[in-house]
């Protein structure tokens, strides 16, 4: 079962090569230009609409040609939505700057909370999809959900810094400066967190099946 597993993320890995050639440039950096020109312009009002809608519509669009909804895309996108919609109401910028925020401390809850209950969030994920058809027997082994809880934590830790990272960067820099950098730095910070869970399991499995 490990075995498949491994040949699972082996395939993953192709995947993760994709993400960081165009998902990375069309999700991180376009709407960050989009939002830097307006910003020059003083137009940041525009620039926050646009860029929100361009975040909204490549969630829309991956989602269309994939049939997959990824559920932190989705997450990142309904906040991005609810931002963009309090920003034009109240024609302040503010409300598009932390809705991301909140959203993810929010995550960072979700995968926290997780934690307390019988299977954590990241087991959930792998038993509806690489182990979804194995024995009971695999999914309650106590390798198994150290890995998936010890996943959970990490993505809770990310998110959770992202959020106080953000907070910080609101207070100290520029609109511009602080939506560049907090885009890019979560965009790249969820490929490391992918990457992280991706070759952690196989590591471990790979050890564990040597001490045998």
């Amino acid at each position: 079962m490990q075995k498949s597993y491994a040949n699972g993320v082996k395939n993953k890995g192709s995947i993760l090569k994709n993400i960081l050639n165009k998902n990375f440039i069309v999700s991180a950096i376009v709407p960050v230009v989009i939002f830097y020109v307006f910003d020059k312009f003083e137009m940041t009002l525009s620039g926050i609409i646009f860029s929100g809608l361009w975040s909204i519509g490549v969630v829309i669009v991956n989602f269309i040609r994939t049939r997959e909804l990824n559920a932190l895309a989705a997450i990142a996108a309904a906040f991005s939505g609810i931002g963009l919609v309090g920003s034009v109401i109240s024609k302040n910028a503010a409300f598009y700057f932390v809705s991301p925020l909140v959203g993810n401390a929010l995550v960072s809850l979700i995968f926290f909370l997780s934690l307390l209950s019988r299977k954590s969030l990241i087991e959930v994920i792998v038993d509806q999809s690489y182990l979804k058809n194995a024995p009971e027997k695999i999914k309650n082994d106590k390798d198994h959900k150290f890995v998936w809880r010890f996943l959970s934590a990490i993505w809770g830790f990310g998110n959770l810094g992202q959020a106080i990272l953000g907070a910080v960067l609101l207070k100290v820099v520029s609109m511009s400066l602080y939506y560049a950098v907090i885009n890019i730095y979560g965009n790249i910070l969820t490929i490391l967190l992918l990457a992280f869970s991706i070759t952690f399991p196989k590591i471990y499995f790979k050890k564990k099946r040597q001490k045998i």
